[in-house]
């Protein structure tokens, strides 16, 4: 634990330069469209550092609390964006969280992989009670697509957490998230006005620019962030970083392409400014699969 409270110690005194950085640049291009929404994201950013990592500190308990939240609230989003919201489904899909969560507690793995599969079994018996085929496919398809994308992904977060070392792998994946994310937005901005689009039929505001910016910001802090994975070398922090710095914006495409197809804008108006929890957390959850299981695969070598 003394050394997990360093961690946290060291993590917080960059953040304060980090978020002071952020608010003079702010500050800078106050009068601009774009710098006014900068004070909104960065004051997200802030309440989204503390969820996580203080939540982190504070043991496997409260953390699972706050993925288990952030992912029923993500697939209510994404059930309701689609209507095939419920209440039997919708909790269906919380206590599938609740027994992926024990799986993880009590490390049984197989358990955890089971638990969505099964759960399909469940989502058309609950159709069938109905006394209705119609649509039964695409329904329990979209239901089962939530709980997989938006419950089983982010629940990789409980899992790194039971990780030898597991706190310092969650500073360093969410360091590495907020970094590319704003960064990437900063460089868009600044320097990214004629850059070739990174997806325009998707996502037309992202550019290489923003995503080249982004990535650089990854990889450095994969390399100044050794402090939190001690037993990693440089190296593998860098392709830890490089992996990250590439599911990021294919988490954040793939959720607007869900959007896009659903003919919404947000997933919701949960967070004034910035959606649902579904637009907040995409690259999140994306990510902490492959970061979870490439550091598993770094133990065993």
């Amino acid at each position: 634990m003394s050394t997990d409270l360093a961690m946290l110690k060291t993590t917080c005194i960059i953040y304060a330069f980090v978020f002071g950085g952020a608010s003079l640049l702010t500050f800078a291009f106050r009068n601009t469209n774009w710098g006014r929404n900068i004070i909104a994201a960065i004051l997200m950013w802030f309440v989204i550092f503390c969820l996580f990592i203080f939540g982190a500190y504070a043991g496997w308990i409260p953390f699972a609390c706050i993925i288990m939240a952030i992912a029923t609230l993500a697939i209510r989003e994404f059930y309701k964006m689609n209507r095939v919201c419920g209440t039997p489904q919708l909790g269906i899909a919380v206590l599938a969280l609740l027994l992926m969560a024990l799986a993880i507690h009590y490390d049984r793995y197989d358990m955890f992989h089971a638990v969505p599969l099964l759960t399909v079994f469940v989502f058309f018996a609950v159709q069938l009670l109905r006394g209705s085929c119609e649509d039964i496919t695409r329904t329990v398809g979209l239901q089962t697509l939530g709980l997989v994308y938006w419950g089983w992904l982010p629940m990789h977060f409980l899992r790194l957490h039971k990780l030898p070392g597991g706190f310092g792998a969650i500073i360093m994946l969410c360091t590495m998230i907020a970094l590319n994310d704003n960064t990437a937005y900063y460089t868009g901005k600044l320097l990214g006005k004629n850059s070739p689009k990174f997806s325009p039929l998707i996502s037309p505001n992202k550019t290489w620019v923003g995503f080249a910016g982004g990535t650089a910001a990854t990889l450095l802090t994969a390399f100044l962030f050794g402090y939190t994975l001690p037993h990693l070398s440089v190296v593998q922090r860098l392709l830890l970083g490089g992996a990250v710095a590439l599911l990021i914006p294919a988490g954040d495409l793939m959720e607007s392409a869900m959007k896009r197809d659903a003919g919404v804008k947000d997933s919701s108006s949960l967070i004034p400014g910035h959606g649902g929890m579904m637009d907040r957390f995409d690259s999140w959850i994306f990510t902490a699969p492959l970061y979870c299981y490439l550091l598993i695969t770094y133990a065993m070598i």
